[in-house]
């Protein structure tokens, strides 16, 4: 994440392709497959873990919610 880069918006490393695209994407329903055509500077291991991490952060904040 650089202030001078994208505006601030955290990148997938060594691109200025904001991480928020492939979360918006899923969200939409395209896949993986379609996304790395559209973006290939975007490696599959980098784009996996993005949506690893994703996963992790909603199972965090459901936990967090079923436990309070």
């Amino acid at each position: 994440m650089d202030a001078e880069i994208m505006h601030g918006d955290v990148c997938f490393v060594g691109t200025r392709v904001p991480l928020s695209i492939l979360l918006d994407w899923q969200a939409e329903g395209i896949g993986l497959e379609e996304f790395l055509e559209s973006y290939p500077s975007v490696s599959r291991d980098h784009a996996k873990q993005v949506l690893l991490w994703e996963r992790e952060k909603l199972r965090e904040a459901v936990g967090f919610r079923l436990a309070g």
